[in-house]
């Protein structure tokens, strides 16, 4: 799939990048790496020589940081001596004795999606540890330049016939959440300006400004996928969208209050356009319809769901 092999070339380039200076960089904390105070003073020195660096640190064998946090802003003491043996990239680490760059996971310290350089530090064939880096994904030279034959125009799945109208879960909608926050993601910081959710084939469609000709059609486990947002690079909200992220965040919350508050009468499909405004939705019955944004979220529930209290405040409460 595109997506696995575009993530492998952004893994490659970052490891070329960061690769030879972590290696020099653990080879200089050999003579000081049983002196925390002088191992903060080198990872000071040596910080701006990372490029994009959020954080620069260093971890005993067994996971313990032995060092301070060291930054942009200085040097923080209070990270000395928490045991990081849990973090997604030290459950596989030892014995590990060469660089490794982790997949992606949530900076416990910045709250953001971020990747981390480890690079084991050897004395003579002795393994001491490891320093690390932490990388900020927004802020990474990350690129999509796929190639032809690498990006498939589409997916084939095979129609299911239904005999009755009524709703049955999709893999998508055991996901709903967290698919949800992962496209809004995607629109806020790395340049999707349209995406469409197939809810029966659980599938999204995605369109990005730096390729706008063709969407990329995602299946559940790809979207959710930790390295996912190695796909695109980072983008800043469009100045030329015409909604607001507030907005965007209410269209796909409607989205799931249409999809999951009735049986019979629920969302098949729906898109978001951020550029025109526009919101596409499909319903099991009543065909299709198009409308801005701003009109789709002044319509009261009762316009979807008619009269019935029921549906309503199941809507709500969805």
């Amino acid at each position: 799939m595109w997506i696995k092999q575009t993530i492998g070339e952004q893994r490659k380039v970052l490891t070329a990048l960061f690769e030879p200076v972590m290696l020099k960089l653990a080879k200089q904390s050999i003579a000081v790496w049983s002196k925390p105070e002088e191992v903060d003073q080198l990872l000071s020195q040596q910080f701006a020589s990372i490029p994009h660096c959020h954080l620069l640190y260093a971890i005993d064998k067994f996971g313990k940081q032995v060092s301070a946090n060291v930054g942009a802003a200085g040097v923080d003491l209070t990270f000395r001596g928490q045991d990081l043996s849990r973090r997604p990239y030290s459950v596989s680490l030892y014995p590990k004795r060469h660089f490794m760059l982790s997949s992606v996971y949530i900076s416990q310290v910045s709250g953001r999606p971020c990747v981390s350089a480890v690079q084991p530090v050897m004395d003579d064939q002795h393994f001491l540890g490891f320093v690390v880096a932490d990388f900020d994904i927004r802020h990474l030279p990350l690129s999509v330049s796929p190639s032809k034959a690498q990006v498939p125009l589409w997916q084939h799945e095979q129609p299911q016939r239904h005999t009755a109208q009524q709703r049955t879960n999709s893999a998508l909608d055991q996901q709903l959440n967290t698919v949800l926050e992962v496209l809004y993601k995607l629109i806020q910081e790395n340049g999707v300006f349209h995406c469409t959710l197939h809810y029966a084939s659980a599938q999204a469609m995605l369109w990005q400004r730096d390729d706008p000709y063709q969407y990329r059609l995602y299946s559940v486990d790809q979207l959710l996928d930790p390295d996912m947002y190695l796909a695109y690079p980072r983008c800043a909200y469009s100045e030329k969208s015409t909604l607001s992220l507030k907005q965007v965040r209410q269209v796909l919350e409607r989205f799931r209050t249409l999809r999951l508050a009735d049986e019979t009468l629920y969302l098949r499909s729906g898109s978001l356009n951020i550029m025109n405004g526009m919101v596409g939705l499909s319903f099991s019955s009543d065909g299709s319809q198009y409308m801005p944004a701003e009109v789709f979220l002044n319509k009261e529930l009762a316009y979807w769901f008619g009269s019935d209290p029921l549906a309503v405040t199941t809507a709500i409460t969805a």
